[in-house]
């Protein structure tokens, strides 16, 4: 689909009497992210699943400032206008959820509710938003440097994801294939334009959020946990879930209670809708 002058690849299989469901990968990840939850959502719901810009099969342009969270929000809208899609739900995971919560706060009129898994805002503070900047750079460098390889190698050893030693040998080699098949410029190209320290802070939209909103954690990610109860402090109508058992990637490490967690949450709305 050529959005935005940029050729996006885009899982969807909407339905016209079914709600939409907008699912957003994390970095390094792709539609295929969500391959085994997608094939048990799209019986009730529509789904649409697109790589970002500079992952999978989505282009991976030279411009920095092409891969701006702003922009990729307004690559969404013109998604789902292509897709003649008012309103959805947004579930976003990581990285995913950064730009989820982005495009939340600038077209809160297209959201129906907001799914956010190991995700957080932004950085509040500069000085933490300069140092997060310098971080993503060198980690792009590398990648430029080193190569895709490598970087996986590196990345997968990051404390963050090291309850998924558990997960496996399978799921494990789909995952680093997921990863090695990325573009290693579209990925440098990602953490330079709307890396963490790069995007704006949305700490001080969360009050604004009039929409239902689930945050979901695993409780072996402590980090990510702290963050989702700040949030829940700031969100009016929101649900915190902690999934026991899991760390960074909850959909990867307790698909089952991930799934059903969803699920449920979403056939509450839409009961709740009907009222």
């Amino acid at each position: 689909m050529l959005v935005n002058g940029q050729t996006y690849y885009v899982t969807n299989t909407v339905n016209g009497e079914k709600a939409v469901l907008l699912m957003l990968h994390g970095f390094t990840g792709s539609n295929k992210t969500f391959q085994e939850s997608i094939t048990h959502l799209e019986e009730h719901f529509s789904i649409v699943a697109p790589d970002l810009l500079g992952h999978g099969k989505t282009d991976s342009p030279d411009e920095i400032a092409r891969y701006s969270i702003e922009r990729i929000v307004d690559d969404l809208v013109t998604i789902l206008q292509e897709l003649k899609i008012m309103q959805c739900f947004v579930l976003g995971y990581s990285m995913g959820g950064r730009v989820a919560t982005a495009f939340a706060s600038a077209h809160p009129e297209m959201v129906r509710g907001l799914i956010l898994v190991s995700s957080s805002p932004g950085l509040a503070q500069k000085d933490l938003q300069e140092s997060r900047v310098q971080a993503d750079n060198r980690l792009a460098d590398m990648l430029e440097s080193e190569g895709i390889r490598s970087f996986v190698d590196y990345w997968e050893k990051l404390a963050l994801f090291a309850s998924q030693e558990v997960l496996s040998d399978e799921l494990k080699k789909r995952i680093r294939l997921e990863r090695l098949a990325q573009n290693p410029n579209g990925l440098a190209m990602s953490l330079r334009g709307m890396g963490t320290g790069k995007q704006p802070s949305y700490w001080n939209h969360l009050a604004d959020f009039t929409f239902p909103v689930l945050l979901m954690t695993g409780s072996l990610d402590e980090k990510f946990e702290k963050i989702a109860q700040e949030m829940q402090q700031l969100i009016p109508n929101n649900t915190h879930v902690t999934v026991q058992n899991a760390g960074h990637a909850v959909y990867l490490e307790q698909p089952n209670i991930f799934l059903s967690q969803l699920t449920n949450w979403l056939e509450v709305i839409l009961k709740e809708e009907e009222k």
